[in-house]
């Protein structure tokens, strides 16, 4: 068979001649052999006969003649169809005497490639290993320097020459490009700048330490805050002006906040009261949030007030012997008279005293708050104290009740003692009775406790119920400005209790808040919004309204003010059933509704809680149980109003970012932090991002958790300095500049912070530092009326009713306005003469107040008002007048601008 297809190839082949035509793709160019061969073997083959049948039909079809219209003939189109259909890989077509001689030829290719591959490939061979060599001689010069880079690095950041730390930050950046490397290495040097200054500081720390402690002669743990200041501006007047640049003008730390030492002594109470309250106490001061922080004093500093104070002075660039002449300047010239060290020292014993005191006083009350209700009767206390001394005391008694009423008109009204009045009423008697007031509160603390006696099982159940309690409380505290936590907490300790003490009860529970009536006011001034529920009522009860004219009895408990309850609902009649789908069998159960007061005890919503749920026969609560119900709505209560005035000083804060922006450009970013409990055992406390605004105005309000703990964030510690110790802390963090400014709550301590970022700026323009210090002196005033709306103790100055984030922005504004009218008043008449005088007054003068006349009216930009001078000055007078003289009535808000009625 073989030799007969041979035969038959030899036959044609002098028939057909080969055509040597393709012999033009023999060539003695070795570059070009493996292309030439790899075309003549894989595409002409197929490629060539494929053009002949192109020209072929072009010919036939006359495409190409010039006077014959030509026919629609796409040779793309044909080409691709014929080398589909002749593909080599699946058709054999009967080569041609073209394509034999090009088989023949791509022989010879063939046979002249096996000829000169060996050489071909130790060329290629040696070529590439030449590169090879290459590339390694570049990584290795390239590892060498980086090396030597990093050993650089290594050298300002330790003495060690053991070469353990190159090597190890090498092995992670070997693989680096160039421009990563350069930023690394950048980043590594800033670090190292860092770390250096760093350590200054920590030695720097240490001896401002040891001066604290050589000027404390009195060690009583406080020095005289003013006089240290006097100090400090006599040290800076003496210093050339070279260190004065470095130095920060003590003139203006005379801000900064500082705080008392909150230092305990040995107690003076009776051992009878310390041993039957001392579980309390300890459980109280375990529930206790962070106890780091420290509380502003204008007239103290604290030893770590007072290092940080040093430090802000000094800056971080002073040098070495400049900072140990300071020390020894401070050293030689604070005197304290023994007057002075006296005084420092009782203050001391006075503030641990009364903290002893408010701590035993919380424990008593606690003891007789059994069912953790949250209030005592103040008629059950005075009964109790009208006995002691066998009634001996009822006119002392009496006048105490007196000046209470006054103090706390409201608790007196309802005749409910919060732990704060009842510490309050118990001061007001024993201030009237004769004698030592220290001995007085012994002798009545004495008194109360043996006047009371609980179970072991009352006093296990107590305690279980106050953790609950506490539980909602730093739900709020650790919430980040949200309700939701502080719902599920209220929920949660309500289906424990009547689980754990309530016969395993199922209940429903929801919370209702009052609002002014907008949708429907014939149907009353006031209706109940639910804003939360448990789970399984949502689809039903969340989000609904309750009328007055609707049937149920919550409003009554808003009304009186009590908590109401229905044993039985089905026998009720006048009872709102939201689940409609509940068969009418099946509406059996108790039901509790409690008031939701304020720290004033006005109703701001009910709390309900319901047994629908359950099938059981023992259904109705019982009075242990209401107890506790009222105190989970009192400790919502608080929790609420906590989460509302955090929500009321961010809305604040934005309104003062609004402000400042504009006024002060060289500020890059503001971060807003609140502070939150921590969770470990050592109370530190984190630090919750809140808001950051950058230096468009833009703002971003972090929704999600983003909080901070002290260990994990050591380049932030300077964010944590500021909260220990209520002072502004400057620093420099990887090149930027940072200003760390707390926020104070009524207490004095900081309960949040702004960190400003100023880039690598490290000071303000005079006019945009005034202007920021303006902003924060206004946010700390406005933070402080905020505060003061949910005390018990103290009362707004500015009463804004149904205080909202709305005009907690406002708030911000009218503090301004404030600043605005003290500042008039210290205009005497020779200004205003002046001013009036001038005919044609310089154009920084008539821009002025302009600028005031605009902020009463900004509809009278461009009207005669403010730009003819004689029209412009008699209405500025005239407002001017109105500030002057406290005619606060004429000037109001609306819709957030200020107006004149």
């Amino acid at each position: 068979m073989i030799q007969a297809q041979k035969a038959e190839e030899e036959k044609v082949k002098k028939r057909e001649p080969c055509d040597w035509l393709c012999r033009e793709w023999f060539s003695d160019e070795k570059e070009s052999l493996d292309t030439r061969t790899y075309l003549l073997d894989k595409l002409l083959p197929t490629l060539i006969p494929g053009v002949e049948k192109l020209l072929m039909q072009v010919e036939r079809k006359n495409v190409l003649v010039p006077d014959k219209e030509p026919t629609k003939f796409d040779p793309i189109t044909f080409l691709g169809e014929y080398l589909m259909r002749h593909n080599p890989q699946y058709i054999s077509t009967k080569p041609g005497p073209y394509l034999r001689g090009m088989k023949m030829v791509t022989e010879e290719l063939k046979t002249e490639m096996a000829d000169t591959a060996p050489e071909r490939m130790k060329a290629e061979a040696k070529t590439k290993r030449k590169e090879r060599e290459q590339v390694e001689n570049m990584k290795s010069e390239q590892k060498e320097m980086r090396k030597e880079a990093l050993a650089i690095q290594f050298k300002e950041w330790t003495v060690d020459i053991s070469g353990r730390i190159p090597v190890y930050v090498h092995s992670y950046t070997e693989n680096f490009s160039n421009d990563m490397f350069q930023e690394i290495l950048k980043h590594l040097r800033q670090c190292a700048l860092d770390f250096q200054k760093a350590i200054r500081c920590d030695m720097w720390r240490q001896m401002f330490t040891d001066l604290f402690l050589d000027c404390d002669y009195g060690k009583v743990g406080l020095l005289h805050r003013q006089k240290i200041l006097a100090l400090l501006e006599e040290f800076y007047d003496r210093s050339p002006m070279s260190a004065k640049r470095r130095f920060c003008n003590p003139r203006q730390c005379k801000y900064m906040g500082c705080s008392n030492c909150s230092i305990w002594l040995p107690a003076t109470h009776c051992a009878f009261c310390l041993s039957d309250l001392r579980p309390i106490m300890a459980d109280i001061q375990n529930r206790c949030t962070s106890r780091v922080r420290s509380a502003f004093d204008e007239h103290c500093l604290n030893l770590p007030q007072f290092v940080q104070l040093m430090e802000t002075f000094v800056g971080q660039d002073i040098p070495l012997p400049t900072v140990k002449s300071l020390i020894e300047f401070i050293k030689e010239e604070y005197k304290q008279t023994e007057e002075s060290k006296t005084e420092q020292l009782e203050k001391v014993r006075r503030t641990s005293r009364l903290a002893q005191r408010k701590l035993l006083l919380e424990a008593l009350f606690e003891k007789w708050d059994k069912n953790a209700s949250g209030f005592l009767d103040l008629k059950e206390v005075d009964a109790v104290l009208s006995t002691f001394k066998e009634g001996m005391e009822k006119e002392a008694l009496r006048k105490a009740k007196s000046h209470f009423s006054s103090r706390y008109p409201q608790s007196s009204r309802v005749e409910k003692l919060s732990p704060k009045a009842f510490q309050t009423f118990l001061e007001l008697v024993a201030s009237e009775f004769t004698g030592d007031e220290d001995e007085a509160i012994d002798n009545i603390v004495e008194f109360l406790t043996m006047s009371v006696e609980r179970s072991w099982m009352e006093c296990l159940q107590s305690l279980t119920r106050r953790k609950w309690l506490h539980n909602i409380q730093q739900a709020a505290e650790m919430s980040g400005a949200s309700m939701e936590p502080v719902y599920k907490a209220v929920f949660k300790a309500l289906s424990q209790d009547a689980e754990a003490h309530g016969d395993n009860k199922k209940i429903s529970a929801y919370i209702a808040l009052l609002e002014e009536n907008q949708l429907s006011p014939e149907r009353g001034q006031i209706l109940l919004r639910y804003v939360a529920c448990t789970t399984d009522d949502a689809p039903y009860v969340l989000n609904q309204i309750l009328y007055k004219d609707m049937k149920g009895v919550s409003f009554a408990a808003v009304e009186e003010g009590k908590p109401i309850h229905v044993p039985r609902v089905q026998l009720h009649g006048n009872i709102h059933f939201w689940n409609y789908d509940r068969p009418v069998e099946e509406r059996r159960g108790s039901l509790l509704v409690l008031p939701l007061q304020d720290a004033h005890w006005n109703v701001f919503g009910i709390l309900g809680i319901d047994t629908l749920r359950d099938q059981s026969e023992k259904t109705i609560f019982l009075t242990h149980e209401i107890s506790f119900c009222q105190g989970v709505s009192l400790a919502f209560s608080k929790a609420y109003h906590h989460v509302c005035a955090l929500e009321n000083v961010l809305q604040m804060t934005l309104t003062a970012f609004d402000w400042l922006y504009p006024r002060v450009p060289s500020i890059h970013t503001v971060t807003t932090y609140l502070v939150e409990p921590g969770k470990d055992q050592t109370c530190d406390y984190a630090l919750r991002k809140m808001i950051t605004t950058d230096n468009t105005g833009q703002k971003e309000i972090h929704t999600s958790a983003v909080l901070f703990l002290r260990k994990e964030n050591l380049l932030r510690d300077y964010l944590f300095k500021c909260i220990d110790t209520s002072e502004v802390v400057c620093t420099s963090v990887c090149g930027e500049y940072h200003i760390a400014v707390p926020l104070r709550d009524l207490s004095r301590q900081a309960f949040g912070l702004f960190d400003i970022s100023i880039g690598h700026h490290q000071k303000f323009p005079p006019h945009e530092y005034k202007d920021l210090q303006k902003m924060l002196k206004m946010a700390q005033a406005a933070c402080c009326e905020i505060l003061k709306i949910p005390s018990e103790e103290t009362k707004p100055t500015y009463v804004l009713e149904h205080m909202n984030s709305k005009h907690a922005g406002i708030l911000f504004h009218r503090f301004m306005l404030q600043d605005l009218r003290e500042c008039v008043q210290k205009l005497g008449a020779e200004s205003f003469a002046e001013i009036k005088g001038y005919e044609e007054p310089p154009a920084l003068v008539h821009n002025i107040v302009k600028a005031v006349l605009l902020l009463f009216n900004p509809n009278w930009k461009g009207s005669e008002k403010t730009e003819s001078w004689s029209q412009c000055i008699q209405v500025s007078l005239f407002f001017f007048f109105l500030l002057l003289f406290h005619y606060e009535d004429t000037v109001v808000f609306a819709k957030g601008e200020l107006v004149v009625k």
